[in-house]
């Protein structure tokens, strides 16, 4: 049995604890995501409240910030990004699914800006499962009304 660590903004699928570089950079960031109403604005441990009208007009109850951008962490070009985040959003159009263009922005600028998507409806496994796909160390996933989690997708 794994003995995986929880915390309230946290969640570990894997028992290993992440890097901690990464860690920091995932929640020293900003996570942005236009909507029909304008731009929200989305942090890791804070309450998510910006999305309520939303969710509520759509009828679902969670939404996850995913990118395809700079798998496993390690820069690629804007080119081959760009090619990423067109894979991952054809894959979201063949779900069907209620999405938004974003970006993460990570408050020290040393990373570069990333491209991405706020989905909304979506449950935890299915965001899990798109990240793996386009080699992602985690999401950032919530429910209406809660705070912002950080979920590690290491398998």
């Amino acid at each position: 049995m794994l003995n995986a660590v929880h915390s309230p903004t946290t969640r570990l699928i894997d028992p290993m604890k992440p890097n901690p570089e990464l860690l920091a950079a995932y929640t020293a960031t900003s996570y942005h995501a236009d909507l029909p109403s304008g731009r929200v604005t989305l942090r890791i441990g804070e309450a998510a409240t910006e999305l309520n009208d939303i969710l509520i007009e759509h009828e679902v109850g969670s939404w996850a910030f995913i990118t395809a951008c700079n798998p496993m962490s390690l820069k690629k070009g804007d080119r081959e990004n760009r090619q990423h985040l067109e894979e991952l959003e054809k894959l979201l159009i063949e779900r069907a699914a209620i999405y938004f263009p974003g970006q993460g922005i990570g408050d020290s600028k040393v990373w570069p800006c990333e491209s991405s998507f706020l989905v909304l409806g979506i449950n935890l496994d299915e965001g899990i499962d798109i990240a793996r796909k386009f080699g992602q160390h985690a999401i950032v996933f919530g429910r209406f009304n809660k705070p912002a989690q950080l979920v590690w997708v290491n398998e």
